[in-house]
């Protein structure tokens, strides 16, 4: 099994067929239905079915996702410190990105690449808006953005790296106002008073839109522009708020009740940088956050 093969794997997976997958990675469609007929005979299973015009995952595709990503990561791992080793690790990254995602999934990206180049230094600033974040990017003022919502095109290209759920944090008194499978509506959350940061931000861009489908009023009972109020307004009884499962279990340890929206909501995480304009240092931090560079630096948006 090659790295090659796990690579090609996981773009189809991810592109939901062959023919997008292939544009993506900038290869001809023979080669890579090729790789993955090869790949199949080495583990003796199919990976792939076709439905419509796509593919969907088998059972035993669906088992090699995370390992696939996992052996990937350790490439990547590989490569960087071995870089690290010999060429001294100096460099700066900058990075904006809201407060809801510099906890998860930046974090682990920062402190994972500092274990292997402790001589790079990061910056990480909190846009203004969704649009803030890209035109830093677009002008070089930042080497990576971390965005929610559908990936920019144009000169800026993307990868994915997580897809949060949304989930309802409310106050401890109202642990006995849940239906018992613990799960509640955004719209019944009104009620109780909503407590989210001022329009345009993140926060209130994922609120207002599950509102929004939910066909609820965007009533906001506490509106706060400083988003490490949203948990402690929340503990202190002045309301309800809905936050990426990240935050919310750190709400949770200090008494919040969590509780599940139904209908779900999620939001899914990219990562966005300016098409063949990263330094080294950058380019060795996006291998770190799972991207090999085999398919994103030559074929904008996705």
């Amino acid at each position: 099994m090659e790295r090659r093969q796990l690579e090609f794997f996981l773009a189809i997976a991810e592109a939901g067929g062959f023919t997008r997958a292939a544009g993506r990675l900038n290869i001809a469609q023979p080669s890579l239905s090729y790789a993955i007929r090869v790949l199949e005979k080495e583990l003796g299973a199919t990976l792939f079915e076709r439905h419509g015009r796509g593919v969907r995952l088998t059972a035993a595709g669906e088992a090699l996702v995370r390992p696939a990503q996992q052996a990937l990561r350790g490439f990547a791992l590989a490569e960087v410190a071995v870089r690290a080793s010999s060429e001294g690790g100096f460099g700066r990254v900058v990075i904006v990105g809201n407060t809801l995602w510099a906890i998860d999934p930046l974090v682990g990206i920062v402190s994972t690449f500092r274990r292997l180049q402790p001589a790079v230094q990061f910056v990480v600033r909190d846009p203004v808006s969704r649009s803030d974040a890209l035109d830093q990017v677009r002008s070089g003022a930042a080497d990576l953005a971390l965005v929610d919502g559908t990936p920019p095109g144009g000169a800026l290209t993307s990868r994915r790296l997580a897809e949060h759920e949304l989930v309802a944090v409310l106050p401890p008194a109202e642990r006995g106002n849940l239906p018992e499978e613990g799960a509640t509506s955004v719209a019944a959350l009104v009620e109780l008073g909503l407590v989210s940061t001022p329009r345009g931000t993140p926060m209130r861009e994922l609120l207002d839109r599950a509102l929004e489908e939910a066909g609820a009023a965007p009533e906001i009972a506490v509106e706060t522009a400083h988003t490490a109020t949203v948990v402690p307004l929340v503990l202190a009884g002045a309301g309800a708020a809905v936050l990426p499962e990240g935050m919310a279990a750190e709400a949770a340890a200090k008494g919040a009740r969590i509780a599940r929206l139904d209908p779900p909501t999620r939001a899914s995480v990219s990562l966005v940088w300016r098409s063949g304009r990263l330094s080294e240092v950058a380019r060795q931090v996006l291998l770190v956050a799972g991207d090999g560079m085999s398919a994103g630096d030559s074929t904008g948006g996705r």
